[in-house]
């Protein structure tokens, strides 16, 4: 299965930037960037997670030191496309959040980022990049707002590249009611919502938040059946992300992860990384872990790959591109 699993041509639908860089991309960024002295700053990089969620999120205080400029930015974007072509994901979202510092602006940051993304495609030819700027919930409502004004500028001249807004940032801070105006207007603008829902256990915002609306919801941890079941009606898939979930603390353990009440329900979903570096993951690892606890067949895991084919922010071709890829791969093995 892990071999199978490791020549599918994936596609990875929720992913941040600067938790998706691994070790050894940290290792190969901080010795670009540090020298000698880089080891000493990677033992700080091997965190060890504690279960519990406000810890996986101090976790990223390092590996933001690391992107605080623009070369570290630019080599960490590269890093990480170069992580998911060596696990053959054919397509992946990257999201992040636009940051500034004495080194840049948010602007700089997004055009720092397009640039290694255009760069890195003439390394990594076969796997196909898409940018969903973040919006972070614990930052000022003003910060979420320019971070919306920059991707509605931006989309407009790179619409086959910036495609869509992130929600995400600690659910236990902000308000999403603070950012649903923000978030409608990108929305009318053009731009998919993904925006993490039901990350914890607060079921009157996720109420407020199924009631706005997304294109897909993140996570879903704590999702009622009956959330499901809109879902389901209103053909939004949910983001499953099986060892950030585990290690974060926001499941128990795999054996009850909501994955298997998602597909009890027939729900659209998608299996993701979330943070592969943070969590020392890959997709592949994802999907055998979901193989492996759930019983899934080589058959369902191809099933699972075209629907988040179906559920990127692709564009039709890119969609039917992809898929046909995965066609061939299933072919190959007489799926």
């Amino acid at each position: 299965m892990q071999q199978f699993l490791k020549g599918l041509p994936k596609v990875e639908l929720h992913a941040h930037l600067n938790g998706s860089l691994g070790i050894e991309s940290l290792r190969d960024l901080g010795e670009r960037l540090y020298g000698s002295t880089s080891h000493k700053l990677l033992e700080l990089s091997a965190l060890r997670f504690q279960k519990n969620l406000d810890a996986c999120f101090e976790s990223f205080k390092f590996i933001h030191e690391l992107t605080s400029t623009a070369e570290g930015l630019r080599f960490a974007t590269e890093l990480a496309v170069r992580d998911f072509a060596q696990d053959n994901v054919q397509y992946v979202e990257l999201r992040t959040t636009p940051k500034e510092n004495e080194n840049y602006s948010r602007r700089d940051y997004l055009q720092i980022v397009i640039d290694a993304i255009e760069k890195a495609k003439e390394k990594y030819p076969d796997t196909l990049v898409k940018l969903l700027p973040s919006i972070n919930r614990t930052e000022p409502v003003a910060v979420a707002e320019e971070t919306v004004s920059l991707a509605v500028e931006l989309a407009q001249s790179r619409s086959d590249l910036i495609v869509g807004i992130d929600l995400s940032g600690n659910p236990a801070h902000g308000k999403f009611s603070d950012f649903a105006p923000i978030l409608a207007r990108a929305r009318e603008k053009g731009l998919k919502l993904a925006i993490h829902c039901a990350e914890i256990d607060n079921p009157s915002e996720v109420k407020e938040m199924l009631q706005f609306g997304m294109s897909r919801c993140g996570h879903g941890t704590f999702l009622s059946p009956e959330d499901i079941v809109l879902l389901k009606q209103r053909n939004i898939p949910i983001e499953c992300c099986l060892t950030s979930n585990v290690k974060s603390g926001t499941v128990p353990n795999l054996e009850e992860h909501h994955l298997k009440r998602i597909m009890e329900a027939d729900a659209p979903k998608v299996i993701s990384t979330d943070d592969s570096g943070i969590f020392d993951t890959t997709l592949t690892q994802e999907f055998l872990l979901a193989a492996e606890t759930f019983g899934l067949t080589h058959k369902q895991c191809i099933e699972l790959t075209l629907e988040a084919v179906n559920h990127s922010f692709a564009s039709d071709q890119e969609q039917k591109e992809m898929a046909e890829r995965v066609a061939k791969y299933a072919s190959t093995l007489q799926i």
